[in-house]
């Protein structure tokens, strides 16, 4: 407003001079562009205002994902909160959003459209049990957020209106005959019973008949890919069509394989060939809806990087050329995630961790023990394993004192077990706890507990993920400072030459 005010009042100055050389025709222009130019701007900012009861904190954040195919977590912005749980966001936005406030266990979940305010029902904050704050991998339960002033075009009355229909039709699946006749009717009588101008919302409807059609397993996916989905421009932020999209195109590729005129096309993905590889897509799908096909290739990639270990390096190949040529801005992100998470703990980089804390309250970073190999367990006194990996990883410590430390992180429980139960074994080895820190966890890319990793003697990741002791560490170990003893031996460097 204090902008608008400013402008205001320029404006009323060149009113005066204007007036006072007698451009009286000038002048009415000018005051009629102006009025209307004041309401265009003073209706650019959406406002969500509301009320969160048990709100532990003095600010709150609202969220939202970049994409709902990655699922990276972005803030949109965030506001004070006083302590009658009282918050005001007010932003700009460009496009429709799924956006979300943090409630504990709950995740209160909007869809916010430009330019409008909500103000919504008061929520109550359920703070999260031990066990899902010890959980690495628990995600708040999403709440649809109630409103006060509900309008009757509001989206997320619709959505809402939409999925009890969809749950009632799921729900009588389970006994029906589920015919592609049988289906078409079902979507022909949503359509009749939900129209909609708005796009996002018909973006919405459009991408779960593309799920039902998906039901009649004869003709799923092609049924359902061409006569629901390819039509669609690509929506990043739509939950029903990403939902729709990895339904649909989850190992897309293992389909492909088994069509006699894709030979080309597996070709042009062991070269390593982007445009190709784009090419014979499109020559195999007949979509004509490139940004999609790129988008398919793209999502398959990723998918076969933990199926296909042997295809890593094509696979990060094709994706970097995705990344560099790509004519569509969204697909480049994505691109840019997911080779961000593929490398994370990818061998030759080093860990995004800046420091740890050990049991003891010692600050410690990976760069203290360098010249030394770094054996990494994520850990947990949960498992059996731990405990016959921390008696055995306390003696090949002392056995090779000089190149190697060994290092445990242990997670999905407090500090405090973790000193009780590290405190009765006795080993002289390096403790820590995850003390909750999700980005530690994610810095490794961990997926399960025990997990491995071993660090060179310059801190970067050697083998991620590494050998456990069970599966011939000590061997691997001793093979590699075998090769660092012979490399040395057969330097000229410092020798004398007779």
């Amino acid at each position: 407003m204090l902008t608008l005010y400013k402008s205001t009042l320029n404006y009323f100055f060149v009113y005066i001079f204007l007036y006072f050389y007698g451009m009286k025709k000038n002048m009415l222009v000018f005051m009629l562009l102006l009025l209307l130019y004041v309401p265009v701007y003073a209706t650019e900012s959406t406002c969500v205002s509301g009320t969160v009861s048990g709100y532990p904190g003095t600010t709150i954040e609202l969220y939202y994902f970049t994409d709902e195919i990655s699922y990276k977590q972005e803030v949109l912005t965030k506001t004070s909160i006083d302590s009658a749980g009282v918050f005001e966001f007010v932003f700009t936005l460009d496009k429709v959003r799924k956006c979300f406030v943090d409630l504990g266990a709950f995740r209160g979940i909007l869809f916010i459209e430009p330019s409008k305010t909500y103000h919504l029902q008061p929520m109550p904050y359920q703070p999260k049990t031990d066990a899902q704050l010890l959980n690495m991998y628990f995600t708040p339960q999403e709440v649809l957020v109630g409103l006060q002033n509900q309008p009757p075009d509001d989206i997320n009355q619709r959505i809402l209106q939409f999925e009890l229909a969809i749950d009632e039709v799921w729900n009588n699946a389970m006994y029906t005959d589920l015919s592609k006749r049988y289906l078409s009717a079902v979507i022909d009588s949503l359509e009749m019973v939900f129209p909609s101008k708005n796009d996002f919302f018909s973006i919405y409807k459009q991408s779960t008949y593309a799920l039902l059609a998906n039901l009649q397993v004869e003709l799923a996916p092609n049924w359902s890919i061409q006569d629901y989905f390819i039509s669609m421009p690509v929506h990043y932020h739509n939950p029903a069509y990403c939902e729709a999209f990895t339904v649909l195109f989850e190992g897309y590729f293992n389909l492909l394989e088994s069509q006699p005129n894709a030979k080309a096309f597996f070709q042009a993905y062991h070269n390593a060939d982007i445009v190709s590889l784009r090419e014979q897509f499109a020559l195999l799908t007949h979509w004509n809806n490139p940004q999609l096909e790129e988008l398919v290739i793209l999502y398959n990639l990723w998918g076969n990087f933990s199926l296909k270990p042997k295809d890593r390096t094509t696979i990060i190949n094709l994706l970097e050329q995705i990344n560099h040529t790509s004519l569509y801005p969204e697909n480049k992100k994505l691109a840019q995630e997911v080779l961000y998470r593929l490398k994370k703990a990818h061998v030759g980089s080093k860990p995004n961790v800046n420091e740890l804390r050990t049991i003891e309250g010692k600050t410690i970073t990976f760069s203290d023990f360098a010249g030394k190999y770094v054996y990494i367990v994520f850990a947990s006194s949960l498992i059996n394993e731990t405990y016959a990996d921390i008696i055995y990883l306390d003696k090949l410590r002392k056995k090779y004192a000089e190149n190697l430390e060994v290092v445990f992180i242990f997670a999905q429980e407090t500090e405090a077990k973790t000193i009780a139960y590290t405190k009765e074994i006795g080993a002289d080895l390096i403790f820590c706890n995850w003390n909750s820190d999700a980005q530690l966890i994610d810095a490794f890319g961990v997926q399960n507990i025990p997990s491995y990793y071993l660090l060179d003697r310059e801190g970067f990741f050697s083998h991620s993920p590494a050998l456990s002791p069970s599966q011939g560490f000590e061997r691997k170990l001793d093979a590699m400072l075998e090769v660092e003893k012979a490399a040395e031996g057969s330097s000229t460097m410092n020798k004398p030459f007779f």
